[in-house]
């Protein structure tokens, strides 16, 4: 998707005058937009990452706030937020929220479905591993600012993108399914990333320099970002799942954390709600 250039120009010298990050200069927009908007700004102190809320609420962004500076202070590879002189780890601008993040050097992860990297996939599940390895005790505030990702959110998605045209069929199936879903209450739990696209992971000299994007990250059993990892790096659009790299990412996560029976028994179902999330989020006619 690509970015929403909603911030005039003009406004970026305002928004940087309250933080001491030097003068404005030129900004930039990235090649790879998400749902919020976010730009590169160049100042006479160098670059940052300016980050615009398109369609969150306040509470959203101070649960990342809050988790980003948990990880800092646990030596995790994540950039830093920069502080306005008055202090604060966030603005606003147009009544919506933004933050703005240290720039951080390093080259993305190829795509997957191009080539797999045993090294650097490594690098990437390790990284996931230490996440919950340090949230397994974390207790995040501002839950109600984050979406669930559970069955009855896909649920809740997926009526409200076919109200237009009913689709019978197509929704007995996906209650269906859904319904076949079980999570056990016992899972252990954390603070899941819950986007583990090869673009969200920054590379320099071999290594990991940083995590990115925590937009969708939230509170839940940690199987669910095992089975993101699947998704994301196993599984090619229209190709079947590549069950030798499947295996190699759990076999890596547990040499970092390793997973209570339970957890392996809910891979499965953490996968097919991952697909089926993503059906309840598109249109109608891109499963015709």
């Amino acid at each position: 998707m690509p970015v929403k250039t909603t911030i005039l120009e003009e406004d970026f010298p305002k928004i940087i005058s309250n933080y001491d990050l030097g003068k404005y200069e030129s900004f930039q927009t990235f090649a790879n937009g998400a749902g919020q908007t976010t730009v590169l700004l160049l100042t006479s102190k160098g670059k940052f990452v300016l980050r615009y809320y398109e369609n969150r609420p306040e509470k959203h962004v101070i649960f990342e706030v809050n988790l980003f500076n948990f990880l800092r202070n646990k030596d995790y590879p994540i950039p830093a937020i920069i502080k306005s002189n008055a202090g604060e780890f966030f603005g606003t601008y147009k009544d919506k929220p933004f933050i703005i993040i240290e720039f951080v050097e390093g080259e993305h992860c190829k795509n997957p479905n191009d080539f797999i990297e045993d090294e650097r996939l490594a690098e990437v599940v390790k990284a996931v591993a230490q996440l919950h390895n340090l949230t397994t005790d974390y207790n995040p505030e501002y839950l109600e600012g984050r979406e669930p990702y559970d069955v009855e959110y896909c649920w809740r998605e997926y009526q409200k993108r076919s109200l237009k045209d009913k689709n019978p069929e197509r929704e007995s199936w996906l209650r269906g399914e859904l319904d076949k879903l079980e999570f056990s209450d016992s899972l252990p739990k954390g603070i899941c990333h819950a986007d583990l696209n090869y673009g969200n992971f920054l590379f320099k000299n071999g290594k990991i320099v940083a995590v990115l994007d925590f937009d969708m990250s939230f509170y839940t059993s940690f199987v669910y970002d095992i089975a993101s990892l699947i998704y994301w790096w196993t599984w090619p659009p229209q190709t079947d799942l590549k069950e030798k790299e499947a295996r190699f990412i759990v076999q890596e996560y547990e040499k970092i954390r390793p997973m209570a029976e339970s957890e392996k028994m809910h891979i499965y179902d953490a996968l097919k709600l991952i697909t089926l999330l993503g059906i309840s989020w598109s249109e109608e006619e891109d499963f015709e």
